[in-house]
């Protein structure tokens, strides 16, 4: 029996379960293979579902075609049923042309070019099919752009390389709690209900009927698998095994039009939509799946509770999960939510140590210890699992947003950190990111380009040298600043129109609570809550470089403007002295000091609030979040010389924390500074990168420390804060030896990934940030 609460123990698997484990394992594909979303255990046997569908019938309406392309490609996927394992569905092969709820069809090239069974003329065919049936592109977004501050203006500013917008508005998490309350028979008749009320014209019959033909495309993707597994339990000469396969397909056959009655049923179901919408998020799983996990221990199942949990928590691994949430507060009292299941979720990927499924753990002021303690745990073994999100931040940024408390307690972290409330919502996730440091750069110059001499890209301002005070150089940066989020909100919006008008995520409206109600697809404002989300890079360097403006340029004139601009111009050769008496005489956000800290607020309050003003088409406004992935690497390398002391090039941070190197007070330091900012605004989620060593994680009373600090910034104003573990030694022994460290996971901007998978530059700054922490230790 197992204690699911142990730190000093990890989960034993049941036998059955630990040959699957196994088999999983030797089919093990790395980071960026099991976020294409695709297998590659089956072959494409050189089908193209969707072109065969659309010129099958091209006269069909779009999103009729869209709906049965969609379940061809799942039919004519042939099943596989590895040995032993309980759950069945895999997905796709990589097909040429496919949906994605990102974008709606996408044709990627290698597809044809790297699979030797497509013809030469395939790539032609999809091209054609491309321009045809899908003719909207991202220079559709770039148009909207060019409308707004023209065509080669817009062409400079995306050479800048500090903006992007509409490019992804993609991860959501469905209504489990809906399919498995209803059933795919169910929610047949849910469409319907909805339809009567709704149809009105040939387009909104046309939507519903293609929620009824996916939703009746699964039923038929089940019983397939239902009878694929009866047929290898009759040839099968081993008894074991062939009672698996007889008991796959009675399973499949019953949630196949049956709202599951068993938790082995509802994991099932679940592992069906969650295939079907390629393998996203999936919400507060412990939630959802609770009543079925209490009703098998009570009266037990075909399988055990707790071999059903761990066998969707193997299709999570193997098959790249984003996110799934555990613990919190229950929506409707308030009380906590944490339960077995919450602790079985941690337990399986302390054994999985790998980089998926990311979990976030949701931390109040009565969270178990218990549960905080086996995070702790997991992070002193080497993971960057679980990430941590703070309950009362989260819920006071949505209910200031107008979101009702039951709902508000319910959300659930998506995507790289995202936030939002499951099965209602559509938050853009993420609409578009944005470098305020950039814009900061821009205004030093009175609104000239940096990559295009004496281009006049933002409004003229006065430069930094043409200013005598402090506060008038700021008001230029504002004027700057809300020049570009415009720009940015016109890209974002673009890119809006563009996937509600291709049913990018078609799929996910059926459940999601909203879309069937109000007859709008998912893009077009159909879920309940439609707020925008912005990631946002660069805060820490513009404010720096404004606070060290303002002590050093106007308040005690150690240095002039114009030598300055002229340091910054050389990317400080020549002018080391006054590069020092930037980063060391000027105190730097990350420190607890409280006059960084408060510019650091005010840039941030400017620039989220400036953001809200405007609302996405989906109907409500943008909201601050920050995960930025590897982007602050990208954003660092299109920048010059900044004020805080800053080479050209140098890497932006990739979360919410201060510029790498520039916190050299420790880790509490560090972590008050960051609460200071106003993170309840970022609803759309503020990723916190946190470097505890191992070290710092080597005995119980340290491991209690970092438990109790950690709660502490998350119950004083943090947000989310992921932790990567590894020791300095680790990075440096695994740059000079890859092959030794193919266990070695580091943690960027919102997810987890293998050391040595990482881009060389990325490798670089992540031993930057490692080394600055270790000299405080």
């Amino acid at each position: 029996m197992n204690d699911y609460k142990s730190i000093d123990n990890k989960i034993q698997f049941s036998n059955r379960i630990q040959s699957v484990f196994e088999e999983v394992s030797s089919r093990y594909r790395g980071y960026f293979d099991k976020e294409d979303g695709y297998t590659s255990v089956l072959s494409t046997e050189g089908r193209n579902p969707f072109a065969d569908q659309f010129e099958g019938d091209p006269e069909a309406p779009y999103v009729i075609n869209l709906a049965k392309a969609i379940v061809r490609s799942w039919i004519e996927t042939p099943c596989f049923i590895a040995p032993h394992e309980a759950l069945v569905g895999i997905p796709r092969p990589h097909y040429p042309l496919m949906e994605h709820f990102s974008w709606g069809i996408l044709y990627e090239d290698n597809s044809v070019k790297d699979d030797p069974l497509y013809p030469e003329t395939e790539a032609k065919r999809c091209e054609d099919f491309m321009s045809k049936f899908s003719p909207l592109t991202e220079d559709d977004i770039l148009k909207a752009g060019e409308e707004l501050i023209g065509k080669e203006r817009l062409r400079v500013l995306m050479r800048e390389d500090f903006m992007w917008g509409g490019g992804y508005q993609g991860h959501t998490v469905p209504n489990y709690y809906t399919l498995l309350e209803n059933g795919l028979d169910g929610m047949l008749a849910k469409i319907d209900h909805y339809a009567a009320i709704n149809v009105k014209d040939e387009e909104s019959a046309n939507f519903y009927e293609a929620n009824r033909i996916l939703v009746r495309g699964m039923s038929e993707y089940l019983t397939k698998y239902a009878e694929y597994a009866q047929k290898l339990s009759a040839e099968c000469d081993d008894d074991e095994q062939a009672l698996y396969y007889s008991q796959i397909a009675q399973n499949c056959a019953f949630v196949a039009h049956n709202k599951p009655e068993t938790l082995y049923q509802a994991v099932q179901l679940m592992w069906c939509l969650a295939l079907w919408d390629w393998v996203d998020c999936w919400g507060r799983m412990d939630q959802y799946l609770l009543p079925f996990y209490e009703k098998s221990l009570k009266n037990g199942d075909v399988i055990s509770a707790e071999d059903s949990i761990i066998s969707i928590m193997l299709k999570a691994w193997e098959h790249g999960v984003h996110n799934i949430t555990v613990g919190g507060l229950k929506p409707d009292d308030g009380e906590d939510a944490t339960n077995e299941i919450s602790y079985i979720v941690l337990q399986a990927i302390r054994v999985f140590h790998n980089i998926h499924p990311r979990v976030t753990v949701r931390i109040h002021e009565n969270t178990p210890q218990n549960i905080l303690d086996l995070a702790v745990k997991i992070w002193s073994e080497g993971m960057s699992d679980p990430t941590v999100v703070s309950d009362s931040t989260v819920i006071k940024g949505l209910t200031d947003i107008n979101i009702p408390l039951n709902d508000a307690r319910d959300y659930s972290i998506l995507g790289c950190q995202e936030i939002e409330i499951p099965g209602k919502s559509n938050t853009g996730c993420e609409d578009g990111s944005f470098n305020v440091a950039k814009v900061l750069e821009f205004a030093i110059y009175g609104g000239k380009a940096t990559r295009k001499a004496d281009y006049q890209l933002g409004p003229v301002t006065k430069s930094l040298v043409e200013c005598e005070t402090y506060e008038e150089f700021y008001d230029s940066f504002v004027e700057q600043l809300r020049f570009f989020i415009k720009v940015e909100s016109v890209l974002c919006d673009a890119g809006q129109k563009i996937r509600a008008i291709q049913h990018s995520k078609l799929l996910k409206g059926i459940f999601t609570d909203g879309v069937l109600e109000s007859g709008k697809p998912h893009d077009a404002g159909g879920p309940i809550y439609n707020h925008g989300c912005m990631e946002t890079a660069g805060i820490s360097t513009a404010s720096d470089s404004l606070y060290a403006i303002k002590r050093l340029v106007f308040e005690e004139k150690k240095i002039s403007a114009e030598k300055l601009v002229e340091a910054l111009k050389a990317n400080f050769k020549g002018f080391e002295k006054e590069r020092q008496m930037l980063l060391n005489y000027v105190p730097k956000f990350g420190n607890d000091d409280d006059g960084a800290d408060a510019m650091a607020v005010e840039v941030l309050n400017l620039f989220w609030d400036e953001m809200a003003k405007y609302k996405s088409i989906r109907g409500e406004a943008y909201t601050g979040a920050c995960s930025l992935l590897g982007s602050g690497t990208g954003y660092g390398a299109a920048m010059g010389a900044m004020p805080d002391g800053r080479f050209a090039g140098e890497p932006l941070n990739n979360s919410m924390g201060p510029r790498t190197g520039a916190d050299t007070s420790g880790l509490t330091a560090m972590l008050n500074s960051v609460s200071k900012l106003p993170l309840h605004k970022g609803v759309g989620g503020t990723t916190l990168n946190v470097v505890i060593t191992k070290k710092m994680l080597s005995t119980p009373e340290l491991r209690n420390n970092i438990a109790s600090t950690m709660k502490s910034y998350l119950m004083n104003g943090g947000q989310l804060a992921q932790i990567t573990t590894a020791n300095l030694d680790e990075l440096l022994d695994a740059r000079e030896h890859p092959e030794r460290h193919g266990n070695l996971i580091v943690r960027i901007g919102g997810y987890s990934i293998q050391f040595v998978e990482m881009t060389e530059r990325s490798q670089l700054e992540m031993i930057k940030r490692y080394s600055s922490e270790e000299s405080q230790m």
